[in-house]
């Protein structure tokens, strides 16, 4: 029953840490520290660094649970009947996200693949929704799912480098997303 007890605490204090490390660094910028992190979360230091050894491990916690509790469950709403808006909202707000998030996420050396590596990891869904789409003539024919999680690398990765207002982040978006229309699409090269 202790074992358990402690368990669910461990749960409950790295989600006041993630929680926690969101705020601060989007409140405090890259000044941010671990420490402002364990304290704002209601942990002791070495609470914090039991779970995160590193900032950037602590970056990497914070950005997989962005992928999987916001983003995720948007991209897999590509199967319904608008996915062009559905993506389009999906990554919007993975932008707004990305880019409240700069201070923190820049500490991350290798961004574009874990973003890569997280989205593939449900493959079997996306490939689903990736085939679905296609099907509907919603997307390019040639379109591919390791086209998609290496298009929301990108995306991602360019909302965290630049320093771009909202409104052309969006413009830019709905450009980039131009690209995925089946209409008047040229062969895509070999890679």
């Amino acid at each position: 029953m202790e074992t358990m007890r402690r368990r669910s605490d461990a749960f409950a204090n790295v989600a006041k840490i993630l929680t926690a490390a969101r705020e601060v660094f989007a409140k405090e910028g890259a000044a941010a520290t671990l420490s402002q992190v364990a304290s704002a979360a209601g942990v002791a230091n070495a609470t914090l660094y039991r779970h995160f050894p590193n900032r950037q491990a602590l970056a990497a916690a914070v950005y997989q649970e962005i992928l999987e509790n916001e983003i995720k469950p948007a991209i897999m709403a590509l199967g319904e009947d608008a996915p062009r808006e559905a993506f389009i909202e999906a990554l919007a707000h993975l932008e707004d996200v990305m880019f409240e998030q700069r201070p923190l996420l820049s500490s991350l050396e290798d961004l574009a693949q874990l973003t890569e590596r997280l989205i593939i990891r449900d493959r079997d869904d996306l490939d689903q929704i990736v085939s679905q789409a296609r099907a509907r003539g919603a997307l390019r024919p040639d379109l591919t799912t390791e086209d998609v999680a290496a298009f929301v690398a990108m995306v991602t990765t360019g909302s965290v480098a630049m320093n771009q207002p909202k409104s052309l982040r969006r413009r830019y978006l709905s450009l980039m997303l131009d690209a995925f229309n089946p209409g008047d699409a040229l062969e895509l090269p070999q890679a």
